[in-house]
């Protein structure tokens, strides 16, 4: 028999780093830190939750993994926003690095990295 409720979507993200890869990303995400958690134990992992009643997936793990990243990943994080320009300047002080910038009106697209080196798109109008 199948489970009547929806499973909850999450996405777990390897990095040298969590507790620096998930302060970044608690910024600009605007999820909330639940220490609680059972499996945030010895640094080995940092959830974010998604506040209730957001849309979202309903978290994002940071999983510690000491073997560097290499080549492309094949899945990353895309954030869509109503200005983007702000949150991109935002996102570079915060220690992201720029990759490749893709103009499609009405949108910008820009390839960054994370502070710990994974790829990810910020998607918005300037």
């Amino acid at each position: 028999m199948a489970d009547p409720s929806p499973p909850l979507i999450g996405v777990t993200i390897d990095c040298p780093d969590p507790e620096t890869v998930a302060r970044f990303w608690q910024e600009f995400l605007g999820y909330e830190r639940r220490p609680d958690q059972p499996h945030e134990v010895d640094g080995q992992y940092v959830s974010l939750f998604k506040p209730s009643g957001v849309p979202g997936l309903h978290h994002v793990t940071f999983q510690r993994v000491q073997e560097p990243k290499v080549g492309k990943a094949r899945a990353h994080l895309d954030l869509w926003v109503q200005h983007a320009a702000p949150i991109f300047e935002r996102m570079l002080a915060a220690g992201a690095t720029p990759v490749e910038t893709r103009d499609d009106p009405p949108v910008v697209s820009r390839v960054l990295r994370d502070p710990a080196g994974n790829e990810f798109c910020l998607i918005g109008p300037d």
